[in-house]
């Protein structure tokens, strides 16, 4: 406990308000389950045994998400100790091994690409939105932050998307490039739908049954959500050859999350074993 203080005054430097607090409160967590047990007398079997009874149904039964999140706290914590010399060996090696691995998300194979492309280019909406959840992977609540300010086709062949957010979320701005194609849908989309501000003026619901009438249309025998072309578009700039952090800062994802979803994405666009 009276390593505490010190630790978040580290944690401030390096990480964002909310991932501070939730690693302090993870890391006073394990120092009461520990009962105060001195950080050089803490075992790498005493660590196995927290994380045995987060993930145990007689113990605390948390999600997996949750649990990877403790273990990140607490690794970094005794890799600070180390760092500092209080401690000689870190205790977290062993836990590398007990991060729990989430199932696989669904992602459109390119034949499967075609077919929704195919189906979604009768209507200038449906076709604008495949478009845009694959061609940049944003999320669905950035969607309906849209605007026609946020639409850059001065230059038809190098049109541009920025994504803007309000408050304290506005670190996640980001300015994205859109192929070529994009500028024809666009234009005829403000055209029938007559916009002239919000961009997709209609409800999260509707945007979901859009999505349920595609994967009726289309038979693709997967989950088919803007969260699957949110995957899409990843798992084909990795293959692409393009960098993590390239790709992360595109799809705007936070970066206590970029570790795991590496991992993920890893599995994902890898070569059959």
């Amino acid at each position: 406990m009276q390593t505490l203080l010190t630790f978040q005054a580290f944690l401030v430097e390096k990480y964002a308000p909310k991932t501070t607090k939730m690693y302090m409160g993870d890391v006073r967590e394990l120092s009461i389950y520990l009962k105060n047990k001195k950080v050089k007398e803490i075992s790498s079997h005493d660590l196995q045994q927290w994380v045995g009874n987060l993930v145990s149904p007689n113990g605390k039964g948390l999600e997996r998400k949750t649990v990877n999140r403790k273990v990140s706290a607490i690794t970094t914590y005794f890799l600070w100790l180390q760092g500092l010399g209080a401690i000689t060996a870190d205790p977290t090696m062993v836990l590398n091994n007990a991060r729990i691995q989430s199932p696989l998300p669904d992602y459109l194979y390119e034949g499967e690409i075609k077919t929704l492309s195919a189906e979604a280019s009768t209507d200038p909406r449906t076709y604008l939105l495949v478009l845009l959840f694959l061609d940049t992977g944003l999320k669905s609540n950035e969607l309906f932050l849209l605007t026609r300010a946020h639409v850059d086709i001065s230059d038809p062949y190098n049109p541009e998307l920025w994504i803007k957010h309000t408050g304290k979320d506005t670190k996640k701005d980001r300015k994205v490039a859109l192929p070529a194609r994009f500028t024809d849908v666009y234009t005829k989309y403000l055209e029938e739908y007559s916009i002239e501000d919000q961009l997709f003026p209609f409800t999260d619901r509707f945007l979901q049954m859009m999505f349920v009438d595609l994967k009726q249309a289309t038979n693709i025998n997967k989950e088919l959500t803007p969260k699957t072309l949110r995957h899409t578009h990843v798992v084909r700039a990795i293959k692409r050859g393009e960098d993590f952090e390239q790709i992360f800062d595109r799809i705007g994802l936070a970066p206590d999350s970029r570790q795991e979803a590496e991992e993920m994405y890893t599995r994902l666009a890898g070569r059959g074993i």
